[in-house]
């Protein structure tokens, strides 16, 4: 009755805290080992963050690209019109205003920081605010934007240019200097974008082994230490007949007198 009535008590109380080993004494080899499905569990929280913040960065910069990819295309219109030589000193200089409304545009977004405020646009260079970011063990990704030293050149030449298409302030020679600097920057943008686009991709796919991880840890770890209720349920019920047959049998050998043993 008092082994019945312990085992009972053991199975009311797993079902109650969901937990079937609450106490390395009750078995270290499982607790340990749910503690590294625990530590496994932490770390694809961190990744997971790590990808949604890279989501969130590929995300904004697909947009920027985007906009610059457009802007640019107009921009590159824009100076090739400046060429006609057709065109009145009054004509360039309604061109040349436009350039500068595109051009204000173009710097707006070259000059543009993420949600963490930092550049968005960081020359291609890993430094302290484009940090590297772990998204699974082993494996770390970039913040910043690829662009190779000619598309820095470009996007520098961009960011300090200053045109107008008055035929007093520049000449046909300058103004198709400024067109084949947007035609490379133009190439530049699209090859960062599509570059980004693929590590969008990978985050992506990243994310889905991330949470596939995270979800195998946690079962892990349940299997070792959680309560099994349909189980523990199953034995409270047989430990509940077996104590209140315990108690029934005991009721009767109890109340037996001498005499009633001897007959």
């Amino acid at each position: 009755m008092s082994s019945s009535s312990a085992a009972a008590s053991q199975a009311n109380r797993r079902i109650a805290s969901g937990t079937r080993i609450d106490a390395a004494s009750q078995d270290a080899g499982a607790v340990t080992r749910a503690s590294q499905h625990q530590q496994l569990k932490a770390e694809t929280v961190v990744f997971g963050d790590n990808l949604n913040a890279l989501d969130a960065q590929y995300s904004e910069i697909d947009q920027s690209t985007g906009s610059l990819s457009e802007s640019l295309t107009y921009l590159g219109q824009l100076l090739t019109q400046s060429q006609n030589g057709s065109y009145s000193s009054n004509e360039l200089g309604i061109v040349g205003e436009a350039i500068k409304q595109e051009m204000a545009l173009i710097k707006v977004q070259l000059s543009k920081t993420d949600s963490q405020g930092r550049p968005l646009y960081s020359l291609g260079v890993a430094d302290s605010e484009h940090p590297a970011l772990q998204v699974l063990p082993g494996l770390m990704m970039a913040t910043e934007i690829p662009l190779s030293a000619d598309d820095q050149n470009a996007l520098t030449a961009i960011l300090t240019a200053d045109w107008s298409t008055n035929l007093g302030a520049t000449t046909s020679t300058q103004r198709a200097a400024a067109l084949t600097e947007v035609k490379q920057l133009f190439e530049a943008v699209n090859r960062a974008r599509g570059a980004v686009g693929a590590r969008w991709q990978q985050v992506q796919t990243y994310q889905d082994i991330n949470t596939t991880a995270g979800l195998a840890a946690v079962e892990a770890k349940s299997n070792l230490i959680d309560t099994d209720v349909a189980q523990s349920a199953a034995d409270l019920a047989t430990y509940q007949a077996q104590l209140q047959a315990a108690r029934s049998l005991f009721s009767r050998i109890s109340s037996n007198t001498l005499f009633d043993v001897l007959r």
